[in-house]
């Protein structure tokens, strides 16, 4: 069943509508209503609704400063504002921000509600079940995916010392560099090109935390930095310290 909350500062509609709607003929589960956009939110942080009967004007947090905060919370659900005919110019601007439909709350008929209510359900089931189908056919080629990476990251481990580059290992697992560029950044979060110099940062505090006592450059060399001075540039950058200061003291 789809969840429902119903949000609106007036006691008399929230009643009304949790009343006129057959929510289980329709599939629909009300889990809870709020007087205000505050109350709301409280509510979706603990239990996201697939959709929500959201007025406008209400005091503390009003109908559009909710939708923003769930924009900005990266929230994703359904509105269906909650509306009177003087509401037209926040109705138009919430329509912009993605919102399902509207209803005229002051002169909706119980048919028109559960009319909107079932055509919204019905879209949203449609959606889910295509990008479950979706998933579900893609998921040998994000296996293949996430296989090339994991060659990749072991071929980088193998071989950050040497004069390692993108094109080394798409060559490696056989894919051009612009798309492992993209997947790469896709599945680990990181450039290429950072993921090797924080790797190469890693084994440098290795080397630098050892027992045995390597000079600066000669672990600059052992991590795959041609340049001491460009491994200290990049050792502070990361760690906030030089590498003699992180080895006698610094912790990773």
């Amino acid at each position: 069943m789809l969840k429902v909350l119903v949000v609106d500062d007036e006691f008399i509609v929230r009643t009304g509508l949790i009343n006129c709607i057959d929510w289980e003929s329709l599939h629909l589960r009300l889990i809870g209503e709020a007087s205000n956009g505050r109350e709301a939110l409280n509510i979706i942080l603990q239990d996201t609704p697939d959709i929500i009967l959201l007025d406008l004007i209400m005091p503390e947090m009003d109908g559009m400063k909710l939708i923003q905060k769930l924009e900005e919370l990266n929230i994703k659900t359904n509105i269906i504002i909650l509306s009177c005919h003087e509401d037209y110019s926040y109705v138009r601007d919430a329509f912009k921000k993605g919102v399902r439909d509207y209803i005229l709350k002051l002169s909706a008929t119980p048919e028109e509600i559960s009319g909107i209510m079932e055509d919204v359900a019905q879209k949203i089931t449609e959606e889910q079940q295509n990008v479950l189908s979706s998933s579900v056919q893609n998921l040998p080629a994000h296996k293949k995916i996430r296989s090339d990476i994991a060659d990749a990251l072991r071929y980088m481990e193998m071989n950050y010392k040497d004069n390692l580059t993108l094109s080394d290992i798409a060559s490696h697992i056989h894919m051009s560099k612009n798309h492992l560029s993209y997947l790469f950044q896709k599945e680990t979060g990181h450039s290429f090109s950072d993921y090797l110099s924080d790797l190469r940062i890693a084994k440098a505090k290795e080397l630098l935390n050892g027992s045995k006592r390597y000079t600066v450059a000669e672990i600059a060399e052992m991590t795959g930095f041609s340049d001491t001075g460009y491994f200290c540039k990049v050792f502070k950058k990361s760690t906030g310290m030089s590498p003699n200061h992180y080895r006698q003291g610094g912790s990773s």
